[in-house]
């Protein structure tokens, strides 16, 4: 009489890979949020510093023209309209145009507007949206400034 040794097949069951899984969507479900608010504040990071350059570059040109400089997309006169190295890996869309009620011999606001048809439309911000800088300083957001333009 042969005697047949009992195998045991190597590999997980059923119900460890189902422990495996649902483990694993726990931690994602967890780390997920945390990750969309970093990417987001890094974006947001993105925006005020392409904001503060633009501004920069605005006081050079009222230094040398004695006047601001409207810009855009679609016209930008020497200005860099979008926020990142290249149009598609920028959070957000630049826009100078004058202040509410003057001219631009006298005040700039400067705008950046996240997830346009022409930068990354993934980038969206609902927490801030559009951030704003204006050569008196002031600065603005969808949101609440404060936290914005932390």
């Amino acid at each position: 009489m042969h005697h047949e040794r009992c195998r045991h097949a190597a590999g997980f069951t059923l119900v460890e890979m189902m422990a495996v899984v649902v483990i694993t969507a726990i931690i994602a479900g967890i780390a997920y949020p945390s990750y969309s608010a970093l990417m987001s504040k890094a974006r947001r990071s993105e925006g005020r510093a392409a904001l503060l350059q633009a501004m920069q570059q605005q006081e050079r040109h009222y230094t040398h023209a004695n006047s601001y400089a409207e810009f855009s997309r679609a016209s930008p006169s020497g200005f860099k309209w979008y926020s990142g190295i290249t149009p598609q890996q920028s959070a957000y869309e630049l826009s100078a145009t004058a202040c509410a009620d003057q001219t631009l011999a006298t005040c700039v606001q400067i705008e950046a507007r996240p997830a346009t048809e022409a930068v990354d439309p993934a980038a969206s911000d609902p927490a801030c949206g559009m951030l704003g800088l204006d050569s008196n300083g002031v600065r603005s957001a969808a949101g609440d400034a404060a936290t914005c333009w932390k």
